[in-house]
């Protein structure tokens, strides 16, 4: 597995989170402003929480967890595992973080398997995710399905999106 990961864009580095985050990570995490809009994040959220999470990535792809680092603090997270998920401490929302650290990643992706798609949804209300997903490309597929949301304790649709290969590089 590729463990020493370090995808750079303009101003962040893409790396596997490690257990020295955690307290970084929960205080983002721990706002059920963020939560609310993620399928699989408890509201609280706690150290506990993020170890399980650690344990979770440790056997699974690299790519499925990556710390949003801006050299002083871990904005949020961004990975693919297969499909991709992202979620970003509300104190950083609106500041081109998202886009930014998802492109590069999918760059980083496409460049270097051979993957053809990548999947990614969102829930009706979360216009933001929304605007992420369209403005890298991602397609409306037709389809939903319903989808736990650990935080808000309830089944919710979650309208799903795709990126081919072939529209992501038509764009580049």
């Amino acid at each position: 597995m590729e463990q020493d990961i370090s995808i750079r864009t303009e101003r962040f580095t893409l790396r596997p989170l490690t257990p020295a985050d955690g307290d970084q990570v929960v205080l983002l995490l721990d706002d059920f402003e963020v939560a609310r809009w993620l399928t699989v994040v408890p509201h609280p959220y706690t150290h506990a929480d993020y170890d399980r999470f650690l344990g979770y990535l440790a056997g699974t792809n690299p790519l499925g967890g990556l710390a949003i680092d801006d050299g002083t603090e871990v904005l949020g997270v961004v990975g693919i595992d297969p499909t991709l998920g992202y979620w970003l401490g509300r104190k950083h929302h609106g500041k081109g973080v998202m886009p930014e650290a998802a492109a590069g990643l999918i760059a980083h992706v496409f460049a270097t398997t051979d993957l053809d798609q990548i999947g990614s949804g969102h829930f009706p209300d979360n216009q933001a995710s929304r605007a992420v997903l369209t403005g890298l490309g991602f397609r409306d597929t037709g389809e939903t399905e319903t989808a736990h949301c650990v935080s808000r304790k309830c089944d919710e649709v979650l309208i799903k999106l795709r990126l081919s290969r072939a529209d992501w590089e038509a764009r580049q």
